[in-house]
């Protein structure tokens, strides 16, 4: 795994949320500006009937005026009754869409953390991970050498199988001796 993917990852993850917050506030400002016009429209809408309705009556006789006005009374109060009702339900609506784009934002916020604790835990694993294996393989390759070493020296000296397990060699008589009471010497090379 590249070790700039977990961070490209996480970067992508972070625009992502921020976008995704951005449209929700957008959305949030949408509707509220949705909901103040809808209101001032619905208290808007009965002063304007009513203006309506008197400039057509004006026109008209007086008693015939006053039959009309009274006819049409009940009609305006029950329909201004349904209209602020109306305007009520719109408000809640409103107020719930706002406090779920509220909820979707607080746990978008809770999932982007999680991602990037995720994130760095797995990119501390494999760091860790790593550490320990070149630990084990710096000491396998230390006792590689060695054991190549002396294969290498085993190699260059005159040494023959004498018997069943030993080992016979030429040894250097005219060398100085190595070791406690200089009890070893050293085993010419083969010829």
């Amino acid at each position: 795994m590249d070790e700039r993917e977990p961070e490209d990852l996480i970067s992508k993850t972070a625009l992502l949320m921020e976008r995704y917050q951005r449209m929700c506030t957008d959305m949030a400002q949408q509707q509220s500006q949705l909901a103040a016009a809808l209101n001032g429209l619905a208290q808007s809408l009965p002063a304007q009937f009513k203006a309506s309705a008197d400039a057509a009556v004006a026109g008209l006789s007086r008693d015939s005026t006053a039959a009309v006005k009274q006819a049409l009374l009940a009609p305006v109060s029950a329909y201004e009754q349904q209209l602020a009702a109306s305007a009520k339900g719109v408000g809640r609506s409103t107020e719930a869409l706002a406090a779920e784009v509220k909820r979707l934002q607080l746990a978008s916020r809770g999932v982007v953390w999680k991602s990037v604790a995720t994130a760095v835990t797995a990119v501390a694993i494999l760091l860790g991970g790593a550490a320990w294996l070149g630990g084990q393989y710096r000491a396998e390759i230390a006792r590689n050498q060695v054991e190549a070493a002396l294969l290498r020296a085993y190699n260059r000296a005159d040494v023959v199988l004498c018997g069943k397990e030993q080992l016979c060699a030429n040894v250097d008589t005219r060398s100085k001796g190595i070791g406690e009471d200089g009890r070893y010497r050293q085993i010419r090379p083969r010829p």
